[in-house]
Order: C-alpha cells, then structure tokens, then sequence
C-alpha cells in the first residue's frame, strides 16, 4: 500500500519484479536506469553472485511525477522467486503496491514461466495480499531472442483473464519502460480512486488530479 508522507508532500509506492531465473529482472531495472533522466533516478543497487545472479534483490528509486499537490516516488524492486531468504523477501513485501511478471520467451522457458508465476502468487496471497486487486503487468522479455514462442501462447498460459502485457527485450532497451509506465499508471489510477472513495484508504485523502509524466522524458 502506497506511504503518503503529508509533511514532505510525497506518495512512495513499491513495485516487485518477479519471474524465473534468467528472465531479465535486472535487466529491466538496468534498462530503466539507462533510459530515465538524471532528475528522475535514484542509484541502481544490485545485490548479485559473481555468476551474475540475483541472490537477495536489487533496488532503483524513481521520481515519476506530480499527483495532485504529491510528488510520487516509485521504488522498484526485483525478487529472486528461488530465494531461500525468507526474512528478506517478507521485509521486501510489504507494502507492495503493483507487481511486474517477467516472463522468458524461449521456448525452454514456458514451464519455469508457469512455475514461477504460481509461486509468485503464492508468496502474495501468504503476505496477505488479494493478487487480483494488484496493479500488475506480465512482461514477455527476451523477444529479440531466436526460438521464442508466439506471444498467443504465452497469454493463454501466463494471461488467460486478458490484463495488461508488453513485449520486450531488456538488453536492447525495447519494452520496458513502457512496462512500467502500464504498471504506474495503473497505481494512479487506484490512488485516485481511494481519493474519491477516502472510507476505503485513508491515508492518501488530499490526493488529487493524476499526472504521470513518461518516464524516458
């Protein structure tokens, strides 16, 4: 759930890439990173093995914009599914605002896609989350990549209920901007609407008018 600081005037949001290993989280937030403005990006902090693999999580804060009279901050984190630190991911998981999915098009990939996304879902709803509530994007990374499967079979697979998907290619800096920009506009968008109905979430009364600026700007 989003943390409004009244004082400071601004609304910190928390974002959770999950998916298999291998299928790009790190990428997309090194992707973020390269494409956003100086004004607008924190530091990138990546926690890694030397093999290149994320053990525990990596972490990149952005400025998005005005809401209202808010400013808005949004913190991206990605989450090994593999993870064995059980006490990491339970602090990471808290107050998680939306989720980005990244899945690996390869071909290999379709069932550790699958897997992940259940674990995924498991590990929200044992936090205490309703997963259909979440602002979520599923992202198909890697589509530069050849022996990929056709983006139709990975929706019925990974997005039968038809939500908000992209295709991308991390590396080659395609896709996941507009990932995220799907994914906060969809934050925004509950945000306002917990400003219409303040019964239901309190703290964030006094927002107003959304206006999330491009991230790339």
């Amino acid at each position: 759930m989003a943390f409004t600081n009244f004082e400071t005037k601004e609304i910190h949001c928390k974002v959770i890439y999950f998916g298999p290993t291998g299928s790009g989280k790190t990428e997309n937030l090194r992707s973020i990173f390269n494409q956003t403005s100086v004004e607008i990006k924190s530091g990138l902090l990546e926690l890694q093995e030397q093999d290149g693999s994320t053990r525990y999580f990596d972490f990149l804060p952005l400025s998005i914009g005005q809401l209202g009279d808010f400013h808005i901050k949004m913190h991206l984190f990605t989450l090994p599914i593999s993870s064995l630190y059980h006490s990491t991911n339970s602090v990471i998981l808290r107050g998680v605002d939306g989720f980005v999915f990244v899945a690996d098009s390869r071909v290999e990939c379709l069932i550790d896609n699958v897997k992940a996304l259940k674990k995924c879902r498991k590990v929200l709803q044992e936090e205490g989350y309703n997963v259909q509530d979440l602002p979520r994007v599923i992202q198909y990374n890697k589509r530069d990549l050849d022996g990929i499967l056709p983006v139709s079979l990975l929706r019925r697979e990974l997005n039968p209920t038809g939500g908000a998907d992209v295709e991308a290619s991390a590396t080659a800096n395609k896709g996941t901007v507009e990932c995220l920009e799907s994914l906060a506009q969809q934050i925004m968008d509950k945000l306002e609407n917990s400003r219409r109905h303040p019964a239901s979430i309190s703290r964030n009364d006094g927002v107003t008018d959304d206006n999330v600026d491009s991230l790339s700007n």
